[in-house]
């Protein structure tokens, strides 16, 4: 049985990247996925300190909800991370975790685990699909040397109003697919 982890990096808790995380959750279930979700807006997770101590031993020092979040992310065999998008960017929440993967991969930069399979989903109040696509791509280049490879990517754009995803059929069949293909 495949596990599934993923990691929601939205305040809104019926919103547009929560609606689309959740259909994938849905389709990875209908095809015999064990999932969990993390809602990073209900967890205690501290900015990195830069330490480099995981860099050396693969296990963050600090001690807060992260060490859960990490060893779900090492046994998983798709990860999936969804986040609005802010001014170029994901959250601030979501930024937290992914300052927090460097136990990912070595001093050398090469992956310690084996590679996973990479689901993102983001949000946009802009309608223009390619607007953010800088930002997208570094963090997919990001994530190889993590061993996250993205295998779907998939973009609410006009969302403006929180439930735009809701009401788009062919994006939750889209979400609900990337997850079922799982």
């Amino acid at each position: 049985m495949k596990k599934v982890v993923a990691f929601m990096g939205s305040p809104r808790k019926n919103g547009n990247t929560v609606t689309l995380v959740k259909e994938v959750i849905r389709g990875a279930q209908e095809a015999g996925a064990e999932t969990t979700i993390f809602d990073l807006y209900d967890m205690n997770l501290k900015p990195c300190k830069g330490c480099l101590a995981c860099r050396k031993t693969g296990n963050c020092v600090m001690q807060d909800d992260f060490q859960n979040m990490f060893k779900h992310i090492i046994d998983a065999d798709v990860v999936v991370f969804g986040s609005p998008v802010y001014l170029w960017q994901i959250t601030a929440q979501m930024k937290l975790l992914w300052d927090r993967l460097c136990g990912l991969f070595d001093e050398n930069h090469k992956p310690r685990y084996a590679a996973k399979s990479l689901i993102m989903v983001y949000s946009q109040g802009n309608p223009n699909a390619q607007a953010f696509q800088t930002s997208f791509q570094s963090y997919e280049a990001m994530f190889k040397m993590f061993g996250l490879n993205v295998v779907n990517t998939i973009l609410q754009t006009g969302g403006t109003d929180p439930s735009t995803a809701a009401n788009n059929q062919e994006l939750l069949s889209k979400a609900y697919e990337a997850g079922k293909a799982i």
